[in-house]
C-alpha cells in the first residue's frame, strides 16, 4: 500500500514539475504573500466567526501551508522533488478551496466577490491554462465537499445590488484568462519550434564543409615522406580530426537537447554509473588543458536503466556548463562524484567557480532561461526532461561566490 501510494505521489510530482518548468513558479514569493495575507486580518476572523471554529481553522491551515512554502528553499534535496506538487496543492487550498468554502459559509457578499476575483486573477498570473483548469476544479469540488461535511449550506443567491459589480468583474477576469493564458502557451510553442528549425538549418550548413574536411584529412597520402616528418604530419592530421570530431559532438549534443521531447519509452539498457562517467569524460570534446580540471571520485558504483546516448549528452551539458563558468571566472575545478547508500544513489557534478545567485536558483531549469550571454536556455531544461524519462531527477545547490553543485538522483538503482 505504501509503495503504491509512493508511486502515485511520484507520478503526480513529475507532472507538477513539468508544468512548473515550462511556466515557472514563485514558491517563496507566493508563500510569503499568502502567509501575511491570512495572518494580518486574524482579528477579523475571530470576531466575524466567533461561533464557528471551522472558518478560523481552515485559515490557520492556509497560513501553515503558505509558511512551509515560503521556507521551501531550505528543504532537504530529497523533499525538493515534491515542491512543485506542494506548490500546486497550496495554491489550490489558499485560492479556489477557501473561496468556495467561504461562499458556502457566508453566502454572496461584497467581500466574497472581491476575493473570488482576486483568486482568479492570481490563478491567471501564477499558473498555465491547463494547471489553472485542473487546480481550480479540484479546489471547488473539495470546498463543496468539506462545507457539506461540516454542515455549511448558506444561501448563495446573488443580491440584486451586487449583480452589476459581480458580472463586470467576472467578465473582466475571464477576458484576461482567455487572452493572456493562451498567448503564453502559444509563445512557448512557437519559440521552441523556431529554435529547432534554426538549429537544423545551421547544422546542415556546418556539417557539409566539416564532412568534406574530414574526408580530405583521412585521404591524405603521407607514405612518401621521411619518417620523422611523416610522424609530425600524422600528429597534426590527428589533431585536426580530433577538432572536427569535437565540433560534431557539440552539434549532436545541441540537436539532442532541442529535439528531445521527454519520451519515456526510448530504448533503455542497464548502465554502470562509473562506466558512464568515465566514457563521458573520454568522449567529451575537451580543448587544450581542460581535461586536467576534471576530477572523478567513485565512492560506490551502482547500476541504473537509461539510454546510454541520452545520459552521455546530459553529462556533456553539465561538464560544458561547469567549464564555461571556470573560464569566465578564470578559476575553479570540476569534481564528479558517484555514490550509493541505503537512501539514495547519485552522481554529482560540482564546480568551484562562482556559483549561482540565490535569486536565479529556482529558474535555471526553466526553458529559455540562461545566465550566458550566448546561451539558448535549453541545456538544463533538457537535462531535467531527459533524466525524468530515466526515472531520475536533478537538483542544484549553490553558494554564490564559492560553488555550484548539480546532483543527479536515481529513483531506481541497484
Amino acid at each position: 500500500m505504501v509503495k503504491w501510494f509512493r508511486r502515485r505521489l511520484d507520478k503526480l510530482a513529475a507532472i507538477s514539475e513539468k508544468r512548473v518548468e515550462e511556466y515557472g513558479a514563485r514558491y517563496v514569493a507566493f508563500g510569503v504573500f499568502s502567509t501575511v495575507n491570512y495572518l494580518i486580518p486574524m482579528y477579523m476572523w475571530s470576531e466575524w466567526h466567533a461561533n464557528d471554529i471551522s472558518v478560523y481553522t481552515v485559515r490557520i491551515v492556509a497560513i501553515v501551508f503558505s509558511f512551509i512554502l515560503a521556507v521551501s528553499d531550505s528543504w532537504d534535496n530529497s523533499l525538493k522533488k515534491y515542491r512543485p506538487l506542494y506548490w500546486h496543492f497550496t495554491v489550490m487550498f489558499c485560492l479556489p478551496f477557501l473561496v468556495t468554502f467561504m461562499l458556502l459559509f457566508d453566502g454572496v457578499t461584497l467581500y466574497w466577490i472581491v476575493n473570488i476575483n482576486i483568486a482568479v486573477l492570481f490563478g491567471i498570473i501564477l499558473l498555465d491554462f491547463a494547471s489553472f483548469t485542473v487546480i481550480y476544479s479540484i479546489g471547488v469540488v473539495l470546498g463543496v465537499l468539506v462545507s457539506c461535511l461540516l454542515g455549511h449550506s448558506s444561501d448563495i443567491e446573488l443580491p440584486k445590488y451586487l449583480m452589476y459589480p459581480y458580472f463586470y468583474m467576472m467578465i473582466f477576469v475571464m477576458g484576461i484568462l482567455i487572452i493572456f493564458a493562451r498567448d503564453l502557451s502559444k509563445k512557448y510553442d512557437i519559440r521552441m519550434k523556431a529554435m529547432r528549425m534554426l538549429a537544423a538549418s545551421i547544422t546542415h550548413e556546418i556539417r557539409t564543409p566539416l564532412s568534406t574536411i574530414s574526408l580530405i584529412l583521412h585521404g591524405l597520402d603521407l607514405d612518401d615522406m621521411p619518417e620523422e616528418k611523416r610522424r609530425k604530419q600524422i600528429a597534426k592530421r590527428d589533431m585536426a580530426l580530433h577538432e572536427v570530431d569535437c565540433v560534431f559532438n557539440i552539434i549532436d549534443a545541441t540537436l539532442t537537447k532541442l529535439a528531445f521531447n521527454g519520451n519515456k519509452y526510448i530504448d533503455h539498457e542497464e548502465l554502470s554509473a562509473e562506466d558512464c562517467i568515465r566514457n563521458a569524460i573520454e568522449e567529451y570534446p575537451f580543448f587544450q588543458g581542460d581535461r586536467s580540471l576534471v576530477h572523478v571520485k567513485i565512492i560506490k558504483d551502482f547500476h541504473f536503466s537509461a539510454s546510454r546516448n541520452l545520459f552521455a549528452h546530459v553529462m556533456f551539458n553539465l561538464i560544458q556548463n561547469a567549464l564555461y563558468q571556470i573560464k569566465a571566472e578564470r578559476k575553479g575545478q570540476i569534481f564528479i562524484t558517484v555514490d550509493k547508500n541505503k537512501k539514495r544513489a547519485f552522481i554529482s557534478v560540482k564546480d568551484t567557480a562562482m556559483g549561482i545567485k540565490p535569486e536565479d536558483i529556482n529558474d535555471i531549469f526553466k526553458p529559455f532561461f540562461t545566465l550566458k550571454n550566448e546561451g539558448t536556455g535549453v541545456g538544463l531544461y533538457f537535462c531535467k526532461s531527459a533524466l525524468r524519462s530515466m526515472d531520475a531527477n536533478i537538483y542544484c545547490q549553490s553558494v554564490y561566490g564559492k560553488y555550484a553543485e548539480f546532483t543527479i538522483r536515481f529513483d531506481r538503482a541497484w
